[in-house]
């Protein structure tokens, strides 16, 4: 059943305001998250977790350029939100907790419903009935929210079928503002244009970043060449990585049966293997063109061809790895919570499960494909979207309050995010923030294991990859010819848009 949540808070407001400082404009663009200190990278030097070095205001925070003025008269905005365990699902926050991020960003929409003078309002509806409902509401023609909610790949579709609004048809947005995601842009853009864009407000494109975690325990029993140190070397390679597993790896009992009971270099849910290594390698199942258009870019690849094999071989001939798929929630992996694996395969929104964990972890990014690779790269898998729907009537109310969520999110709900959730809850130690700062900075958002990733990555790689089948020339041939005629319909559903649009 729908549950109905709306947020009157402007009494609340005016009560919190003097804590808020006002905003005006930033000056540089980068993808990571706002934070205090400035991290070591693996080269030694010090800058923001971003794709460039940002300069902020003198007041250190990042501003938008709207109008100061902004007046909506108490206005709603309405939002249709989906209700899913995969990632923190909280767009706005219905009142105090306690809990410092829900408070944080109820304090930010606090402070922008007295700024603009408008009230935000909410619908949460499953998952997996939200695609439906939005075709339905806006299909009949009814204005009834300013914004939706969708996984990505399901947003797409409707983006497809004409029911949503590009990101720039909204006033006020800038997307190319440190506050939305330019590294992931990149990748979502079909001839230069955004029809999504993942802003701050979105914390699902923080939980949805790939990560390694290694037990601290086995690491010292084994002597191993410690991890933090390898990494800020720029040293942490899959040759470093697989010695390391094959050191851990130990039948227990002898009795050539691989179970449970025995020790494993790493552990992942089958799916999850490839797609972690080949973007950590720097690799795209789907790149662009010249003219902004996706094309499958790994036949031919011989790095890729190098790197599935080697995957492959160390995987299954070594008995490396303890494949997850077996258990209850692969998420939630107990296997490794009992102590005998040295690395876990985790997005970051699975990190809770492991919080109360009695052995001691660190958390990692995965591996180089070799020292000539300058930097790590980190694999974002998917996140939710924010719609807007063709039926909009309140565009400049859509435009600012968007624009203003994602700014002030920047400057109020990520550091409570980065430093008090993911620094405070969910890391052991010093250096694995100063990793969580190396994992942000690199975020690759690859179609292929997205959007596409029912006819590539789910579709044929991870079969191929669980049935242990090194027949890649075969399998190429195989899934290029599916991705082709996929891209090919893909562009050809937007580039209809922009003809009828025109």
């Amino acid at each position: 059943m729908k549950t109905l949540r709306v947020i009157a808070l402007l009494l609340a407001a005016v009560l919190l305001l003097p804590l808020f400082a006002a905003c005006g404009e930033s000056k540089e663009n980068t993808d990571g998250p706002a934070k205090t200190g400035e991290p070591a990278t693996a080269d030694g030097a010090s800058h923001s977790a971003g794709d460039e070095i940002e300069t902020e205001a003198d007041d250190g925070k990042s501003h938008t350029e709207l109008p100061a003025d902004l007046n909506f008269g108490g206005a709603s905005y309405r939002i249709q939100n989906i209700e899913c365990a995969s990632y923190y699902d909280t767009i706005i926050a219905l009142e105090q907790t306690g809990d410092k991020l829900n408070d944080a960003i109820y304090d930010r929409d606090a402070r922008l419903m007295t700024d603009m003078n408008f009230v935000f309002e909410e619908v949460v509806v499953p998952n997996d009935s939200a695609v439906n409902t939005i075709r339905q509401i806006v299909s009949s023609g009814d204005d009834a929210f300013e914004q939706y909610v969708s996984v990505d790949w399901r947003g797409y579709t409707l983006a497809q079928e004409g029911i949503a609004l590009p990101i720039s048809a909204l006033p006020y947005v800038d997307v190319t503002r440190e506050y939305w995601a330019q590294s992931i842009h990149k990748d979502m853009s079909i001839r230069g244009k955004l029809y999504y864009a993942f802003g701050d407000h979105n914390l699902s494109t923080y939980d949805s970043v790939n990560l390694l975690l290694f037990n601290k325990s086995i690491a010292a029993d084994l002597s191993l060449r410690d991890h933090y140190e390898a990494i800020l070397e720029g040293a942490w390679t899959l040759d470093l990585m697989q010695a390391n597993m094959m050191l851990a790896t130990n039948d227990a009992n002898g009795d050539g049966q691989w179970t449970d009971a025995d020790t494993y270099g790493i552990t992942s849910a089958s799916k999850q293997v490839l797609p972690c290594f080949w973007i950590a390698a720097g690799l795209r199942c789907i790149d662009k063109d010249e003219e902004d258009v996706p094309y499958f870019a790994l036949s031919g690849s011989e790095k890729f061809e190098d790197l599935y094999q080697r995957i492959l071989s160390m995987m299954h001939n070594d008995h490396l790895l303890f494949m997850s798929d077996s258990l209850p929630d692969y998420a939630n992996n107990t296997v490794f919570i009992g102590g005998t694996i040295l690395y876990n395969i985790v997005r970051t929104a699975f990190l809770h499960f492991y919080r109360d964990m009695d052995i001691d972890y660190g958390i990692i990014p995965y591996p180089k494909y070799d020292e000539t690779q300058e930097t790590y790269y980190s694999r974002t898998e998917g996140a939710y979207i924010h719609i807007y729907p063709i039926t909009l009537t309140q565009y400049e109310l859509a435009g600012a309050v968007t624009e203003a969520m994602a700014c002030e999110s920047r400057n109020m709900v990520i550091p409570v995010y980065y430093d008090e959730v993911l620094k405070s809850k969910y890391t052991r130690d010093r250096n694995s923030t100063a990793m969580l700062d190396l994992i942000y900075g690199n975020r690759f958002y690859d179609l292929g294991d997205t959007l596409f990733c029912s006819v590539i990555r789910d579709g044929v790689f991870a079969g191929k990859f669980k049935e242990n089948d090194k027949n890649l020339q075969s399998t190429i041939k195989m899934v290029s010819k599916m991705a082709e005629k996929t891209i090919k319909n893909y562009v050809k559903a937007f580039d209809k848009l922009e003809e009828s649009a025109g």
